[in-house]
């Protein structure tokens, strides 16, 4: 019963470390931005095999000056419309963001579009 409680206890812990690690590098790495909308789409992780298996969709923006930047939802900053905001991000319009992340090429990590508005 004791092992039990203290690998549960373990458990929690590093749950807690890697979530509160997730925080730091979300509210660390915010920026602003602008960028042209070149092209807008999905992109789609994981595997199937045969049926079985699991992926997940980034949407995606792709922007004029060749970088890729994601739309997802956040807990971070409480960002739960993704859908939406990607609905009104328009081609060959420009924008002002505040992202946050770092783009990692082996890992499909890309910045995450937080906050937007069109620049007139």
């Amino acid at each position: 019963m004791l092992e039990e409680l203290v690998g549960v206890l373990f458990f929690l812990f590093l749950f807690f470390i890697c979530f509160l690690l997730s925080g730091c590098y979300a509210r660390g790495t915010r920026r602003k931005t602008t960028f042209v909308v070149k092209e807008k789409g999905t992109l789609t992780h994981g595997y199937v095999n045969e049926g079985n298996g699991s992926t997940w969709t980034n949407f995606m923006i792709y922007t004029r000056d060749g970088r890729a930047l994601k739309n997802v939802n956040t807990i971070w900053y409480w960002k739960w419309r993704s859908t939406e905001l990607q609905a009104k991000l328009q081609k060959g319009k420009k924008y002002s963001a505040t992202i946050y992340g770092w783009r990692i090429g082996a890992f499909n990590i890309y910045p995450n579009i937080v906050d937007v508005r069109e620049i007139k």
